[in-house]
């Protein structure tokens, strides 16, 4: 959604509200993550929790050399789970890999519809259904399936070791 709106961008219906590539006086997505990687790297002592998969659902393999990279950082879910949703086994193989640095969040707030289809997404194997009262997606969505020892990670153990530090 932060690329040029082109042939290449699957998120065009977004793109038009988020696009950065017309605003040269904003950090794009490029600049944004050599940010947070600079960031991490020289306070090896803070946790950081990138929200938003830190803006990586289309390319989750970068976000996982940075989680390898550096043990203080951690990953959000929040408002990102229809990306995934679109690629459930794909999605389920990285959030299963780094279960232990992912943590449940939203900023969407306190709507029972969106908590509901966040569950869903998480935590069933559905196939082909459509959230369109609480995400701006318009494609299909498929539930990642994560096994409980994920989810348990995912919405409370992982909080709880970030809290105790």
């Amino acid at each position: 959604m932060y690329e040029p709106m082109d042939a290449t961008n699957d998120l065009l219906f977004e793109a038009l509200s988020f696009r950065l590539d017309d605003k040269p006086d904003r950090v794009n997505n490029e600049g944004m993550l050599a940010i947070l990687d600079n960031a991490v790297k020289r306070h090896p002592r803070v946790t950081f929790v990138a929200c938003h998969f830190a803006n990586q659902t289309y390319d989750l393999d970068r976000l996982g050399k940075l989680l390898d990279k550096y043990p203080n950082l951690y990953a959000d879910v929040s408002q990102r789970e229809s990306y995934l949703a679109a690629v459930p086994r794909y999605a389920k193989r990285f959030m299963e890999k780094y279960a232990d640095r992912l943590v449940w969040g939203t900023d969407q707030g306190y709507s029972l519809p969106m908590y509901r289809n966040s569950f869903r997404i998480w935590q069933t194997l559905d196939e082909h259904f459509y959230a369109w009262d609480v995400q701006n997606t318009r494609f299909a969505l498929s539930g990642v399936g994560l096994s409980d020892l994920t989810l348990k990670k995912l919405y409370r153990d992982n909080q709880l070791r970030i809290l105790k530090k």
